[in-house]
């Protein structure tokens, strides 16, 4: 199948036009750019990088995630999917178009909070790409398959929020020493995530660089095949209408 980037690029133009407006997804932007800063400014004695591993994984997870289901359900709810899938437009170029400006926007927004927090991020900073690039795709397949699961933009929340709160949630908690936890949190890719933003910036005496954490890497290269698979399942179930 041959992919066409003057398509794709059409699709990915309307979306960002469409983004400008809806203020529900706008604001998920700046949360984690706020919690980051609030944690990082105003709160004393915060452990050394914590804030900012929080806020970019609240970043990765909720947007990466939100973002893309939210444009499905949208356009399922207004009917408009009929007329892109009209279109010269295939399936596949749909989801990358929808899936482009999700990830390029998460790649901006990671390199600003970087910019915009102290600590080390910065001597980091392919550490933190490498993470997030890998569980940004892997978030967009998730929120892909809320969308293809929802019958409306309300649903997506009912659908959706149970995954976006295990996937922030549990790799956190499994951080914080119970051995039970961790075992659990151990399934979800993010944990993983969580692991590289924690090695790097949280001030350990022997420091890692990425090459110390390629096991991590495999493992959500691993999770983002296994979200692939998931969302051509379910659109082969479900079908984009």
């Amino acid at each position: 199948m041959i992919l066409s980037l003057k398509r794709i690029g059409a699709i990915f133009i309307k979306e960002l036009h469409d983004l400008k407006t809806n203020i529900n997804i706008l604001i998920m932007y700046i949360i984690p750019i706020v919690i980051a800063y609030i944690y990082d400014k105003l709160i004393p004695g915060m452990p050394e990088g914590f804030a900012l591993a929080f806020g970019l994984l609240f970043l990765v997870v909720m947007v990466g995630m939100y973002v893309p289901s939210m444009m499905i359900a949208e356009e399922k709810e207004k009917k408009t999917l009929g007329v892109l899938l009209l279109s010269p437009a295939t399936p596949m170029e749909v989801f990358i178009g929808k899936g482009l400006l999700t990830f390029v926007s998460v790649l901006v927004s990671i390199v600003f909070l970087v910019f915009i927090s102290s600590g080390n991020g910065l001597a980091h900073l392919d550490i933190i790409l490498v993470g997030g690039i890998l569980t940004t795709l892997f978030c967009i397949m998730v929120g892909f398959i809320v969308g293809l699961l929802s019958k409306n933009q309300m649903a997506t929340g009912v659908v959706g929020t149970p995954v976006y709160m295990a996937l922030l949630l549990i790799p956190m908690l499994g951080s914080m020493g119970s051995p039970t936890m961790e075992k659990i949190a151990k399934a979800f890719p993010t944990y993983y995530y969580n692991d590289m933003l924690y090695m790097a910036l949280s001030g350990l005496e022997e420091k890692k660089t990425l090459l110390d954490m390629m096991p991590e890497v495999g493992i959500l290269l691993g999770s983002l095949i296994i979200a692939f698979g998931l969302l051509a399942f379910v659109y082969r179930k479900r079908g984009l209408e």
